[in-house]
C-alpha cells in the first residue's frame, strides 16, 4: 500500500507504539485520526505531528473498552471524512500474576481493552471499509503472548491469543474485498505499559524485573518504523525481535526443544518474580 493520502486510524495513540506508529504515519503523509483514554498524552502526541507537517484530522480521548464511545467516534469520522483506509488496533494493558492470583475484576479489565477494544473496532469501522470498495490495511497489535503459553501471562495470553485469531480469520475474510491485515507480535519494547501494567508480586522483584526488560527493550519508535513496512509490503505477520522469531521457529517446527525454553522461563520468571 502507498500510505501517502490515506486516511489511518491508530488506538492508543497517547504513547509507545501508538504514538510512535502514528507519527511514522504521519511522516508517509498519511491522514491521522487518533485516540487513547488519556487526553494529555493525545494532544501531545498530535502536536507532535503537526509539529513535524503532518495532519491530524481529529485527535479524541475515549475509553476503547466502551462500544458506544468508538460507535460515536465512528460515525464522527465516516460522516466527515468517508471510510477509513489503515485501522490500526493498539490499546492494551497488561497483568503478570500467578493463575490463581487472578481476580474476575482482572479479567474483565484485560479482556475489555485488549480483546472487546478490538472487536470494537473491527465492528464499527471495517464494515463502512468493506462499503467503500477500495481495500484497505488493517493493523491489530498482539503480543508475544499471542504467540507462546508465556508464565504469568494468564489472562494477557488469552486476550492476545484472541487478537491473533481474529486477524486470520480477517486476513482471508478481507481478502477478496482487497483489505489486506497485519498481526504484530512485539517482544519487548519500552513503552508506557511498563509503567501501568500490574504484577502481582513483591515490590523489590518487580522493580528487578522491569529493570532486565528495559535491557533488552526495543523503542517504540523501531517497532512503528517496522509496523509501517508492513503495510506498506502487505505483511501478515511481524514478529520484531530476532530472538521471538527464533522462539516461534523452534515452537512451529521443533517443539521439543520449544517445550524445554519455556520450562525455563517458566523457572526463571517465578525466581525473578519471588517463587522458589
Amino acid at each position: 500500500m502507498v500510505i501517502q493520502g490515506k486516511k489511518a486510524l491508530v488506538t492508543g495513540a497517547a504513547s509507545g507504539i501508538g504514538r510512535a506508529t502514528a507519527l511514522a504515519l504521519a511522516g508517509k503523509g498519511a491522514v491521522l485520526f487518533i485516540t487513547d483514554i488519556n487526553e494529555l498524552g493525545l494532544k501531545q502526541t498530535a502536536q507532535e505531528i503537526e509539529n513535524q507537517g503532518g495532519t491530524v484530522a481529529l485527535a479524541k480521548a475515549l475509553d476503547i473498552s466502551d462500544h458506544e464511545a468508538v460507535r460515536g467516534l465512528a460515525q464522527e469520522i465516516h460522516g466527515a471524512h468517508g471510510a477509513l483506509d489503515i485501522l490500526m488496533n493498539n490499546a492494551g494493558v497488561a497483568l503478570f500474576a500467578q493463575p490463581q492470583d487472578v481476580t474476575m475484576e482482572d479479567w474483565r479489565k484485560i479482556i475489555n481493552v485488549n480483546l472487546w477494544g478490538v472487536i470494537h473496532g473491527i465492528e464499527c469501522f471495517i464494515p463502512e471499509m468493506v462499503k467503500s470498495g477500495k481495500g484497505g490495511h488493517v493493523v491489530n497489535v498482539s503480543s508475544t503472548a499471542g504467540l507462546f503459553g508465556l508464565p504469568w501471562h494468564l489472562a494477557y495470553c488469552a486476550s492476545k491469543h484472541g487478537v491473533v485469531g481474529m486477524s486470520e480469520v480477517l486476513r482471508y475474510d478481507l481478502h477478496k474485498y482487497n483489505i489486506k491485515v497485519t498481526v504484530v507480535c512485539p517482544g519487548a519494547v519500552n513503552t508506557g505499559i511498563l509503567d501501568s501494567v500490574k504484577i502481582k508480586a513483591a515490590a523489590s522483584n518487580v522493580e528487578h524485573l522491569k529493570a532486565k526488560f528495559r535491557k533488552m527493550a526495543l523503542t517504540p519508535e523501531k517497532v512503528g518504523g517496522q509496523i509501517v513496512r508492513a503495510i506498506e509490503k502487505n505483511q501478515y505477520l511481524l514478529i520484531t525481535s530476532g530472538d521471538i522469531k527464533a522462539l516461534y521457529f523452534f515452537k512451529t517446527k521443533c517443539f521439543p526443544v520449544y517445550h524445554g525454553i519455556m520450562r525455563l522461563v517458566t523457572r526463571f520468571m517465578d525466581k525473578d518474580l519471588g517463587i522458589r
